[in-house]
């Protein structure tokens, strides 16, 4: 289900090593209380629209970053026909008004040396610029206008809704968006997380006929008063505010979301299998529901036993795929989530008639970390290393932006990250015993195989 473009803990593993220290980065021993995982002050301001900023001052000589989040995503689509809208705002963005085409809005990034994109996950729509700091009055002009005077046509939309369409296909052509599928529709019966970030494929097909709903949905979650601004690097922060005070006062309108349902929960084990038509490897993916990322003592048990539980030095890891080399990989899939979501792991097997061997392997892990048999030196080495990666994970303005955006993407407050870490720091062994004891047992899983049509699974 996790699978959503450039998620945080994505980017905490491919972090590349800083070059140089951060200049106010705090210590990273592992239970040292001065640890902060965000460790640059914040400066909030809330405009009269109720759109909110955010300012960084970061050591980025002549560089800023330019974030613009909207709490929007796939979650957000509880109608019946109509999952995939979100994801089609990210494309629909580019797009223009009546004040700066797309057109001069690509060539104006382009001359002025931006690099600018956008991404859609479960909970959240993010665009973002990064470049020159000189380039900041024209960034604020250009967003602004988009945001309070997106227009588009109906024949564009519908030329935008077949090109959704083929992004669909060309992703399904590899297993893991229809693996994804899978274990969102076997895991959730209710919640719209049964649904993957494109949405249903008979509603990407359906879309070219939802114009006037589109203008709905816009209207609906593109408003000031649930978008927060990030600009992080080197700007003048008083005329930077002036700015954005003037551009974005035009934007109006109060977010008005609908209702997402609850997820009742899960009572009994739940299993799916699905055939791959072409060769590939076998994979068995097991996930448990688990809280909010709201309820942040248990967000902070996922955080830690990610890598105790499935990553490189885990007892897993050394069995599957260094020790007996039955997996290819085995890794943690889940994110943080606005409402209770799932942890778990991917594993991709050698051979299909290994895949009981694994599932039996990971859940005598689970096992014995419910039954508080915790090896508490690889905890803090885990621990340690965690928190070594995610001071790397801000090594550049853009970096420090992005994980800004997503972590407060998940209660609104920018201040989420390092009240996160607070409670990282303070786990205990006995906590996360706790926690599979609570969580990760076999009525409140789900486990989904994939293999070549011609393999069957051994039962």
């Amino acid at each position: 289900m996790m699978h959503a473009a450039l998620l945080l803990s994505v980017a905490l593993a491919l972090a590349a090593p800083a070059k140089a220290p951060l200049k106010g980065s705090a210590a990273l021993a592992a239970g040292d209380s001065t640890f902060r995982a965000f460790p640059y002050p914040i400066e909030q301001h809330v405009l009269k629209n109720g759109l909110r900023v955010a300012f960084v001052a970061y050591d980025s000589p002549g560089l800023v970053a330019y974030y613009t989040l909207m709490r929007v995503g796939s979650r957000n689509e509880p109608e019946e026909g109509r999952s995939g809208y979100a994801h089609f705002f990210e494309h629909m963005m580019f797009r223009g008004t009546k004040t700066h085409s797309g057109d001069d809005y690509n060539a104006t990034v382009t001359r002025l040396g931006l690099n600018t994109n956008a991404f859609t996950s479960y909970d959240m729509t993010v665009y973002h610029l990064y470049g020159p700091a000189q380039a900041l009055p024209t960034i604020i002009d250009y967003e602004a206008d988009r945001f309070s005077h997106l227009d588009y046509p109906e024949e564009l939309f519908k030329t935008e809704a077949g090109a959704i369409l083929g992004e669909y296909a060309k992703s399904a052509s590899q297993p893991d968006l229809l693996f994804d599928e899978k274990m969102s529709g076997t895991a959730f019966t209710k919640h719209t997380y049964r649904h993957t970030v494109l949405g249903f494929l008979k509603d990407v097909q359906a879309m070219p006929q939802g114009y006037a709903y589109s203008r709905t949905f816009f209207n609906r979650y593109y408003t000031p008063d649930d978008a927060t601004i990030f600009v992080v690097g080197d700007f003048d922060h008083a005329k930077a505010l002036a700015l954005i005070e003037k551009a974005y006062g035009e934007w109006k309108g109060k977010a008005k979301p609908a209702a997402v349902a609850v997820e009742p929960p899960q009572k009994h084990a739940r299993r799916a299998h699905m055939d791959w038509p072409t060769q590939t490897l076998p994979r068995v993916w097991v996930a448990w529901h688990i809280p909010s990322a709201g309820d942040i003592k248990t967000a902070a048990a996922e955080t830690l036993l990610d890598g105790y539980l499935f990553g490189p030095t885990s007892a897993l890891h050394q069995d599957l795929v260094l020790g007996r080399q039955l997996c290819e990989s085995i890794e943690a899939n889940w994110d943080y989530l606005r409402d209770p979501s799932l942890f778990g792991a991917i594993a991709q097997v050698k051979k299909v008639e290994d895949i009981p061997v694994v599932e039996k392997a990971i859940a005598e892990q689970v096992k014995e970390l419910a039954a508080g048999h915790i090896d508490r030196m690889k905890l803090e080495g885990v621990r340690s290393n965690l928190k070594y990666r995610t001071a790397l994970s801000l090594d550049t303005a853009d970096k420090a932006a992005l994980t800004l955006a997503q972590m407060t993407a998940i209660t609104g407050d920018v201040n989420y990250f390092n009240q996160l870490y607070v409670q990282v720091d303070k786990l205990t062994a006995a906590d996360l015993a706790a926690f599979a004891q609570h969580w990760l047992t076999e009525a409140n899983g789900s486990t989904v195989t994939l293999a070549t049509a011609s393999k069957e699974v051994a039962k």
